[in-house]
């Protein structure tokens, strides 16, 4: 009780330094802290899984498409999965843009199509009704549940699904305490029809004691797609399992799917990069912790050698000083904490996840007020148990060792601080530069609608060839309406846009080499939407060949791949085409299209060969229209949408806006450096503060006596900046080029990235040393006037 009372005395016998302190640690801690707790949400992604490690995914690899999928046992032959070997195993079907409707609206939902086995893996918690009992039983998330429903008893209310059948509601399910890698609004059984347009994915737990690398083994034998047909269809899959917690780093393995609103995925770049700024932040305020408590206990050196002299024992003195930073360090926690609810809702915007209080919060608030004052105590004990009596009285007064010390903790302290701002405006300059660079096709003034919500799943059995071609008429109705629109200049009916992910083909050149390059079908129109020129060659119009006349176009980067300098000898041959029939005859590239960035610009340009027919269909359109017009296109979009499908209420996105999604990470990352960079500076210059503060009041003699000999104002303030504007050169010197190493390592296999050049550094220097010198300037203005007589007199 004596110890914690002798602390707390200290502390506050120290007020501007315990201040200062405080300050310096609770903004260093509060910033850790939201972004360890974001980290640990992403390290901690599907933990509601009942064994995640043992979970697995079905990963499919067809032709180099790797993607979500199912196992298939339709041929009991030797690289058959003995079902005996599988405990649980679910199949699911994501629906992205679905839809139910009741008498008033109609709601876009995600849905998920689910088996019982489903919640067995992956248990949720049931808040109010029951589990799925019936083929026409539905389960809604509460967020759902409160937007269809609004404040009443959802259980029992009836809703018009997307397949034309009614489903009732007969639960509410909570939101995981984790973040999960599949997102839903509601969740329907796979009973509830015999179809469904959309291809599963299969999740799996195998029985205790099977080995996943056999089972992996009997995978990676290929098998035959529609092995009943070989003979016009040569493509062949292989599978493997991969854990869940795995998936979620395997952006490729996600996207494949098609559904970016159901599936998320992680980067471990991005958290790599965001444990690197917890670190820098951590390490700043607990150098700048260590350094402000070396002056509180250099002015009681002499109280140290005292009690050494009359014998105080090491642990003593460890407990002691242990206490006084536990005191510091809890009462920074507490002042962390309130800058965090202060700016929750500012951070959960910035990170792009609402932040709730859980276990984690406490452990980590436990494990700082445990480890941190350990940490801040070991070199100022080490610094007073073993050193002589005489050298801590000594050191009471001054000591050039002490000063050196805490120069060099400033001095590590301006190095971090530099490497956050030199960094965090490279970080601007790349977003900046991905921002403004030009994709190579047209992205303003686009837009992608989806005016149906027709579903062949919907169409009932026994006529379902006359339900689809009543399909296929309105279609064909809603193409020739968009024809006809005075605001739309071209149009293309498909159901993925440009940006759209595609999926890879493997092609042979005249040399029998073989390519892998994206595949996508596309029309003449496709290449007027989106402004892609010809470089070469032309496009037919396919005049009077109906639908069937199909052309191939390769990319710039298609024909290097192939290695074709012009279309005189371009040939191509698709692999599978090549196993059914080794003499087929090579087909020949039309013309070529000029490249575009077609996903992250970093990534760069990649092959692409279209395969170009007369038309194409869908309810997805994707509509350039007249600048300035967008209101009136959809208000034509809305009218034409009534008159064919009896309803007003489609979707619709800006290409420019998806186009701009592909870079809210780097705009993350790029406000998270500016952000933190700007609190690294603000703890250094309280450090700085701290340091200067106890440094100048020691040199007051030194100043009066200077003054007395006849020292100018100038050669005052010379004597005294001279230090801390060597402290900080020597630092930037050393950070620069460190800086230089972290940007290349990190760039090193982008395709396009902004030049490090000479202005990051001056600016990151510019700003340091305004606000360093600055904050020394008052100071020293402030000794340079002292009254020499008063100060010799007090000495």
């Amino acid at each position: 009780m004596k110890t914690l009372k002798y602390a707390w005395r200290f502390l506050i016998r120290s007020k501007s330094y315990t201040v200062i302190n405080l300050l310096g640690l609770a903004f260093s801690l509060a910033c850790c802290i939201m972004l360890m707790r974001y980290i640990h949400r992403e390290l901690t992604v599907d933990t509601h899984c009942i064994d995640r490690e043992h979970v697995y995914g079905v990963i499919q690899d067809m032709d180099g498409n790797r993607g979500m999928a199912t196992i298939e046992n339709t041929n009991k032959d030797s690289i058959y999965i003995d079902h005996r070997y599988i405990e649980k195993r679910t199949s699911l079907i994501l629906m992205e843009q679905d839809f139910v409707s009741d008498e008033a609206s109609r709601y876009t939902v995600r849905t998920l199509v689910a088996d019982s086995c489903y919640f067995q893996l992956f248990p949720y918690r049931i808040v109010q009704g029951t589990p799925i009992k019936s083929p026409e039983s539905a389960l809604l998330t509460e967020v759902c549940a409160r937007r269809i429903f609004g404040h009443d008893n959802p259980i029992g209310k009836v809703l018009h699904y997307s397949n034309g059948k009614d489903i009732t509601v007969s639960g509410i399910i909570a939101e995981p305490t984790c973040k999960t890698m599949i997102q839903f609004d509601i969740v329907v059984s796979n009973t509830l029809s015999s179809f469904w347009e959309r291809m599963p994915i299969e999740f799996v737990r195998f029985t205790p004691g099977t080995s996943i690398k056999k089972m992996n083994e009997l995978g990676k034998q290929a098998r035959w797609v529609n092995p009943n047909w070989k003979n016009i269809d040569a493509r062949q899959y292989t599978f493997s399992f991969i854990p869940i917690a795995d998936i979620y780093w395997e952006p490729a393995y996600v996207q494949d799917a098609g559904c970016p609103a159901m599936l998320t995925y992680g980067k471990r770049s991005h958290i790599y990069i965001l444990s690197c700024v917890c670190l820098l932040l951590l390490l700043t305020g607990i150098i700048n912790f260590i350094n402000l408590y070396l002056i509180g206990t250099q002015r009681r050196g002499k109280e140290y050698g005292l009690k050494k002299m009359f014998g105080i024992k090491g642990t003593t003195l460890f407990l002691q000083i242990l206490t006084e930073n536990g005191l510091l360090v809890g009462c920074a926690l507490l002042l962390a904490w309130l800058l965090i609810e202060i700016t929750i809702i500012p951070v959960s915007r910035l990170l792009e996840y609402p932040f709730t209080y859980t276990s984690f919060d406490f452990w980590l608030s436990a494990g700082i007020w445990v480890i941190s004052p350990i940490l801040t105590s070991i070199y100022p004990f080490v610094k007073y148990n073993y050193a002589s009596p005489v050298s801590s009285i000594r050191d009471a007064t001054q000591s050039k060792r002490t000063v050196h010390t805490r120069i060099l903790f400033l001095f590590i302290q301006y190095i971090f601080t530099f490497l956050l701002i030199s960094l965090s405006l490279y970080f601007n300059k790349q977003l900046s530069l991905l921002l403004h660079t030009q994709p190579g096709f047209r992205i303003e003034n686009v837009l992608i609608a989806k005016l149906g919500y027709e579903s062949e799943s919907a169409m009932p059995r026994e006529k379902w060839q006359e339900a689809r071609e009543a399909m296929w008429q309105r279609r064909h109705e809603l193409w020739e309406a968009l024809a006809q629109c005075p605001f739309i200049e071209h149009f293309e009916m498909e159901k993925r846009h440009i940006l759209s992910e595609g999926f890879k083909v493997t092609y042979y050149n005249n040399r029998e080499e073989k390519v892998e390059m994206k595949f996508w079908y596309a029309t003449p129109n496709f290449f007027k939407l989106y402004g892609i020129k010809i470089i070469e060659g032309s496009i037919p119009s396919f005049e009077g060949e109906g639908n069937r006349g199909e052309v191939l176009v390769a990319n710039r980067a298609a024909m290097k791949a192939l290695h074709y300098d012009n279309l005189s000898e371009a040939l191509v041959q698709e692999e599978n085409e090549r196993r059914l029939n080794p003499n087929a005859p090579l087909h020949p590239i039309v013309a070529v299209a000029e490249d575009y960035y077609d996903r992250h610009l970093s990534a760069g340009h990649r092959p692409i060969i279209y395969n170009v027919c007369k038309q194409r269909s869908d309810d997805m359109c994707q509509i350039a229209y007249t600048p300035g017009r967008l209101k009136d296109v959809l208000d034509y979009l809305r009218d034409t949408e009534l008159r064919i499908y009896g309803c007003t209420d489609f979707e619709y996105t800006l290409l420019e806006d998806e186009w701009h999604k592909l870079y809210q990470k780097d705009r993350q990352i790029a406000v998270i450096y500016s952000c933190f960079a700007l609190i690294a500076v603000l703890i250094s210059c309280l450090g700085l503060f701290g340091i200067s503060l106890f440094d100048i009041r020691q040199r007051y003699r030194e100043i009066g006596i200077r003054k007395i000999n006849g020292a100018g104002m100038c050669d005052l303030y010379q004597l005294l900046f001279r230090k801390y504007i060597l402290v900080l050169a020597v630092a930037f010197i050393i950070a620069a080029p460190l800086t230089y190493y972290i940007i290349y390592l990190y760039t090193q296999d982008f395709a396009v990235k902004a030049s490090v050049g000479i202005g990051i550094y001056v600016i990151s220097l510019l700003i340091v040393a305004f606000i360093s010198l600055g904050t020394l300037f008052w100071q020293i203005h402030k000794a340079a006037k002292i009254n020499p007589a008063e100060v010799i007199k007090a000495e």
